[in-house]
């Protein structure tokens, strides 16, 4: 069940009613923990190769770079890594995003859009990649969210 635009930016009045109350070092350190939270969800969905709605990501092609007998790992499993997967501190918070170098790879998957696949050093081939929503709330993030600030609160 996709989350309802509405109940988000409800979600984010009363959030933001709750984070006035505290100090600026408090709602960084919170900030950063629950950026890490969602960091580690984010991670645990791609590793089972969920999209936010909970819906299977759409199977790898087959056929432009395979070899016979080559076994496949499944798809973005370095990229999920903290390595890759960043939280980095903004003015209002966190962002969870990729490192530049991979950000390219992850958007090309998170929009569906066209790439060149190699085939050879010098011959490549223009593809469309579907379109894998690799980082987006889940309900359950937004729920996880919600509680970790009003037990945050409850106990300051």
């Amino acid at each position: 069940m996709p989350t309802d635009l509405h109940d988000f930016d409800q979600l984010t009045t009363e959030l933001e009613r709750y984070l006035d109350k505290l100090s600026e070092s408090e709602r960084n350190k919170l900030a950063l923990y629950l950026g890490r939270k969602i960091r580690k969800s984010q991670s645990q969905r791609i590793t089972k190769q969920q999209n936010p709605d909970g819906t299977a990501y759409e199977p790898r092609r087959k056929g432009l770079r395979e070899r016979s007998g080559h076994i496949r790992r499944k798809m973005f499993q370095k990229l999920k890594t903290i390595k890759h997967l960043k939280v980095e501190r903004e003015a209002n918070g966190v962002s969870i995003g990729f490192n530049s170098r991979i950000s390219h790879i992850a958007r090309i998957h998170q929009d569906g859009l066209v790439d060149r696949v190699y085939i050879t050093e010098h011959q490549a081939i223009r593809v469309r990649y579907t379109q894998r929503t690799l980082l987006g709330f889940t309900d359950a993030e937004i729920e996880m969210t919600a509680d970790e600030v009003r037990q945050h609160i409850l106990e300051k």
